[in-house]
């Protein structure tokens, strides 16, 4: 089943999720259907893969990472910055 015959009652209900499926940290948990229209976008669209985190070159598309972005938006590929990273250094000029 597709996004399209999922919603082919529903034409207003059907835009409606193809426009938002495909912004980040919108969808939250995903299912297959929107998994699948969800990469078949990242093929079609350089602009959407960067949106989503992936180089516009990318070819491949995790199913990992999709639903971790759909789910939490980019801040879930993004790597915390610890603070021990920074440490207690104190600068001076």
């Amino acid at each position: 089943m597709s996004l399209q015959e999922r919603y082919a009652n529903g034409p207003k209900l059907f835009a409606f999720y193809q426009r938002k499926l495909v912004e980040p940290g919108w969808a939250g948990e995903l299912d297959t259907v929107e998994l699948a229209y969800i990469k078949a976008q990242l093929r079609q669209s350089r602009l959407i893969r960067q949106r989503w985190g992936f180089r516009p070159s990318a070819k491949r598309f995790s199913d990992k990472h999709i639903r971790a972005v759909a789910r939490d938006g980019l801040s879930a590929i993004q790597k915390p910055v610890l603070a021990s990273a920074f440490g207690e250094h104190k600068f001076t000029l």
